[in-house]
């Protein structure tokens, strides 16, 4: 009988600690899109096999665009449920955000470093007049 109430007991503790894992995993606040600014969110992993290549080439290009536009890097197994929110399938996944937060494209798998560049300054150029016609 103490052994089956011992079980029990462990394993509830293991639950509940599950559980407030979870809990504050869910809790931490996303660093995107940024207010003001063209956002291009990075979605990885540390195992996966793409996405320090990727990495790198958000940092590259941070470099080249300064304040103008905000490059994100997120590990979701620090945000827990966050693929499932955003609908990654694949690692790396960007995510492109226009200056007003508004999401415009998600590209999946690794890209490059021109086509990255590309998707950024269409962003940047804004609307073309005539579409608000």
């Amino acid at each position: 009988m103490f052994r089956r109430q011992f079980v029990a007991a462990v394993l509830g503790s293991a639950l509940i600690a599950l559980s407030a894992g979870a809990a504050a995993a869910e809790q931490k606040k996303e660093p995107f899109p940024v207010a003001g600014k063209v956002t291009v969110v990075d979605f990885g992993a540390p195992w996966c096999a793409g996405c320090p290549e990727t990495e790198q080439v958000m940092r590259d290009l941070q470099k080249e665009y300064g304040d103008k536009v905000a490059f994100v890097i997120i590990n979701v197994d620090e945000y827990r449920g966050i693929e499932d929110k955003y609908l990654i399938e694949t690692m790396p996944s960007q995510m492109f955000y226009d200056k007003t937060g508004e999401p415009i494209w998600i590209h999946k798998g690794q890209i490059d470093h021109d086509t990255l560049r590309e998707r950024v300054n269409i962003l940047l150029e804004g609307p073309d007049e005539s579409d608000k016609k």
